[in-house]
């Protein structure tokens, strides 16, 4: 790789990331829309694809604008940044116990659950009885509603290597794609939905739990960290994977083949907190400085992504795009407003905005939403967290996410379709069960 070509790549993602604050801070103020989203939809609009053909900015012969050197490595970047973003996600943090967590947001979970697992059902009927026989639209398509809903233009990137395995390369433009009407749809129902639940004084409060701690410590420390967790997630991927092949040599099923690192990085990281916290030493760790370095990833990484999309992908597929995230809103927004009231029998508006937000635009958009839907929300904030441990590793960019790509090529379309369908019914018989025996001891 040309180290000029590469620093020229991260200088054009800085400039694109500071118009895109300077946007955010001028004239989109006070709506939950991530600067990274709107720079990355400048580098797409001023890159060679559109408006970049015409710019021609030189210097004693060298280009400095957006070439296609340039999108070559924003390609690649995201499948790299993913790592750094979910290796970083619980250090630093409060690990509740699962019992504590079970008990702060049964409700919760139960509601996230159902959103997430039948994204996938949904998508993949969509997917098996329209796109592909109407549109011509591979039938992995299905999963990405839950891909680029749950996990975000992140995780959507970050499974480019999954993508080109399965042959299916043009999934990621397809789902980053899928990703953008989550997020947007995200923001109009929770900006809607926030002018409804509580008319209140809009300040925002941090519970207890999400308090960052002021104590100086070494940033290099936290770096360091970051690194050991990823290096210690690579080698067990890379050890599960030589297992896989020395154990199932003769079978045509390979899923940890197809597992991208980042989920590995993510339940790495977990385990070294709770061990941290374990020893008393939790507080080594800064989530403050962890989010640092994790935020400037993601912030990087969706820029590259939303940059080097590949917009005769989305000409040719834009029918399936606007079908799969139409249905996607539909039934999130389907089981907030005809189940809200059953999963959370008080305030329910208030207590379901945030899954509802998490559900379509990432944990981040799903916290913001519920801090503006009241004047209190640190009561809501914390079985909102408390959830996430038991949420984020599996369906929020977690095992599911990582498997269901590989899960889909390996077995069949219609067999994941079954599997899931009969998890969201465990799901909600669950729940349904646990009010039962919670009515009856009241």
């Amino acid at each position: 790789m040309d180290i000029a070509i590469f620093f020229k790549s991260l200088l054009l993602l800085a400039f694109f990331l500071t118009l895109g604050n300077l946007i955010k801070y001028t004239f989109l103020r006070g709506l939950i829309v991530p600067s990274s989203l709107i720079a990355g939809v400048l580098a797409l609009l001023l890159g060679p694809q559109l408006l970049g053909e015409h710019i021609n900015l030189s210097l004693q012969g060298t280009n400095l604008w957006i070439d296609e050197k340039v999108t070559n490595i924003w390609k690649e970047l995201p499948g790299y940044l993913i790592v750094v973003v979910f290796a970083g996600l619980f250090l630093g943090k409060r690990i509740p116990t699962i019992k504590q967590s079970l008990n702060q947001s049964l409700p919760n979970l139960s509601f996230g659950y159902s959103i997430a697992i039948g994204q996938y059902v949904v998508g993949m009927i969509t997917a098996l009885l329209i796109l592909a026989p109407l549109f011509d639209t591979n039938e992995i398509a299905g999963a990405l509603i839950a891909v680029g809903f749950q996990g975000g233009h992140g995780t959507v990137a970050g499974l480019q290597s999954t993508f080109e395995s399965i042959d299916f390369a043009k999934g990621m433009d397809l789902g980053l794609g899928i990703a953008t009407i989550g997020l947007i749809s995200a923001i109009v129902l929770g900006t809607i939905m926030s002018n409804r639940t509580d008319d209140g004084d809009q300040e925002l409060e941090i519970s207890h739990d999400e308090k960052v701690e002021v104590k100086d410590r070494p940033f290099g420390l936290h770096f360091a960290i970051l690194g050991t967790v990823v290096i210690v997630a690579w080698l067990l991927l890379s050890g599960l994977q030589v297992a896989e092949k020395s154990l199932f040599a003769d079978s045509s099923v390979k899923i940890l083949e197809y597992m991208p690192l980042f989920p590995i990085a993510m339940m790495v990281g977990l385990v070294v907190q709770i061990a941290l916290n374990k020893s008393g030493m939790g507080n080594l760790i800064s989530h403050y400085q962890i989010n640092l370095l994790s935020n400037l990833s993601l912030d990087l990484l969706i820029i590259a992504a939303l940059g080097a999309l590949n917009l005769s992908v989305l000409a040719k597929y834009w029918q399936s795009i606007l079908i799969l995230g139409a249905v996607g809103v539909a039934y999130s927004a389907a089981i907030y407003f005809f189940f809200g009231g059953w999963f959370f029998p008080k305030d329910w508006k208030v207590r379901g905005i945030g899954e509802l937000g998490q559900s379509m635009g990432t944990t981040a958009v799903g916290l913001l939403m519920l801090k503006q839907a009241t004047s209190n929300p640190s009561e809501h904030i914390r079985p909102f967290s408390y959830k996430q441990p038991l949420y984020e590793p599996v369906v929020g960019g977690g095992i599911v996410t990582a498997l269901a790509l590989p899960a889909i090529a390996n077995f069949g379309p219609w067999a994941f379709t079954i599997i899931m369908a009969f998890i969201l019914a465990c799901v909600v018989g669950g729940f349904a069960f646990y009010k039962r025996r919670k009515h009856k001891s009241e």
